[in-house]
């Protein structure tokens, strides 16, 4: 009894040490502010609340990329997007599907760090995520929710449909970006379909998601957002960082998203090691 006693307490205070330093969102993927059912070519308008995950990265003003909440102080984005850009320049909207703020809700907060993943490859996009550290942490709300990591064995199956969002352009050589965010439902296409249609430059980091007759598709501007799943009622799981395509919508040319899976235990890892600003290691993700 006298064991059973230690390594209960063994447990407990393994329990407290771990949530001490690994805090965890406890919940993820849901949409408090929006009550129905359940730039982007072919999309609609996304009512406020519906993608509460959902980041416009803003350089100078100028939105340039899309992102993901993902904790407290966590975005991911794609790892192109910070080519040529100033970390310290750069601005994370969330809480708002207003591309300009024009309904009053964003929450402005700055970025102070982004890390690329050391094997991006700038050519062939492999690789292509980012990790985005706040300035501060975010207050979750109705409008402002981090979407769930998937678990490395989480399997998206082959025509599941899945929801993109962006501020991207509405149509392929149209500069013109919209003022609300827009979101449209792509289904998972098969990789080995993918891998064909793109003359077999896919890697095992990439997902894709669309119609191959085209008509929806993630646009320029779009880059860095994501491609949420709903995989049990009610939450949303984030399958893949918008990353790649040919052309906006085209037949047989479907969007290319960094598939989360397999990149999640690098996320994971480089967090966790990361100092927070009080000096402890402050892991507010969202793994199920």
């Amino acid at each position: 009894k006298g064991q059973e006693q230690n390594s209960l307490l063994a447990c407990l205070l393994l329990g407290v040490l771990t949530s001490h330093a690994l805090a965890f969102v406890s919940e993820c993927g849901g949409r408090p502010g929006f009550s129905k059912p359940s730039k982007i070519v072919g999309g609609t308008d996304a009512s406020r609340g519906e993608i509460p995950w959902q980041v416009s990265l803003k350089e100078y003003s100028i939105h340039f990329c899309g992102a993901t909440v993902i904790g407290d102080r966590w975005l991911l984005s794609a790892a192109h997007c910070f080519n040529e850009t100033n970390p310290e320049e750069i601005e994370a909207y969330v809480g708002t599907t207003s591309l300009n703020g024009t309904d009053g809700n964003a929450v402005k907060v700055n970025v102070t760090r982004v890390i690329q993943h050391p094997l991006f490859d700038p050519f062939i996009l492999d690789f292509d995520v980012a990790i985005l550290e706040l300035a501060r942490p975010l207050v979750f709300s109705k409008y402002i929710q981090p979407v769930c990591l998937p678990l490395a064995v989480q399997k998206f199956p082959v025509g599941k449909k899945c929801i993109i969002s962006g501020w991207g352009n509405l149509q392929e050589g149209n500069v013109t970006k919209p003022e609300i965010l827009q979101k449209a439902s792509v289904g998972i296409i098969d990789q080995k379909t993918c891998n064909f249609l793109y003359n077999f430059s896919l890697t095992d980091r990439m997902i894709c998601a669309g119609f191959l007759e085209g008509k929806i598709d993630s646009c320029q501007g779009d880059s860095g957002g994501p491609l949420a799943c709903e995989m049990t009622p009610g939450v949303f799981y984030l399958a893949g960082i918008v990353s790649w395509g040919i052309g906006c919508a085209q037949p047989t040319k479907p969007g290319v998203y960094s598939r989360i899976t397999k990149l999640k235990d690098w996320i994971l890892d480089t967090i966790s090691q990361l100092p927070s600003p009080g000096g402890q290691i402050s892991l507010s993700l969202t793994v199920t």
